[in-house]
């Protein structure tokens, strides 16, 4: 495997993080070194996602959080990308908008140092928020750099990751294998049910699609 290959696996954005002794995910000798590649641009783009949203990193992304995450049979896959669709504006936000002020102190988030809030505020297409649960993520893909620069770094390097990881942090997975509706996946993600009609309407269409 290359150190590229070996990066994109594990999600690994600056090779000099790369640590001795860290464990790291290789490809299987007798595979063809490939992640499998469950979506497409083309699928996106057919949910409603704009062509601009979906650069190669983005794609990759996508398909390494896939497989890391086990978001592999139609119900995960359809509920993950409709919940990402609508929480992201179909890929236009990859950052909460608000600045973050409202998490700042909030020691249930993990959040204890002054600026916490604001550097810690919804990251990735599902927001990922909070010190605490940042220090998880870059304990879970081995890049310590996630906590050192906060939300903007999450969104440029791990938009989809990110989701992946709050996903799995919430059991989703195990919701989605006993049939939910929509309403029922919007009520763990969302706190209610805002939105609730174009999450159908995105899910809906990875009905059809996949």
């Amino acid at each position: 495997m290359t150190l590229d290959e070996i990066m994109s696996l594990n999600g690994i954005a600056d090779p000099s993080r790369i640590q001795i002794g860290q464990v790291l995910q290789v490809y299987d000798s007798g595979g063809n070194g490939d992640i499998p590649v469950r979506v497409t641009a083309s699928q996106l783009n057919a949910i409603g996602w704009s062509y601009n949203y979906l650069s190669d990193s983005i794609l990759a992304d996508l398909n390494l959080c896939l497989e890391r995450f086990q978001i592999t049979t139609k119900s995960r896959l359809c509920h993950f990308l409709s919940q990402c669709s609508h929480e992201s504006g179909a890929g236009r936000y990859t950052a909460e908008i608000a600045d973050g002020s409202a998490y700042e102190g909030r020691q249930d988030l993990g959040n204890i140092y002054p600026g916490d809030g604001p550097k810690f505020k919804g990251g990735g297409y599902i927001q990922l928020t909070g010190r605490y649960n940042y220090t998880l993520f870059s304990q879970s893909v081995g890049d310590p750099e996630i906590v050192n620069q906060g939300v903007y770094y999450v969104a440029e390097h791990y938009p989809w990751q990110s989701a992946g990881f709050w996903w799995e942090l919430n059991n989703m997975n195990a919701l989605c294998d006993t049939n939910p509706t929509v309403r029922q996946v919007t009520l763990k993600v969302n706190g209610g049910t805002r939105g609730l009609e174009e999450r159908t309407r995105y899910y809906e269409r990875c009905v059809a699609i996949f």
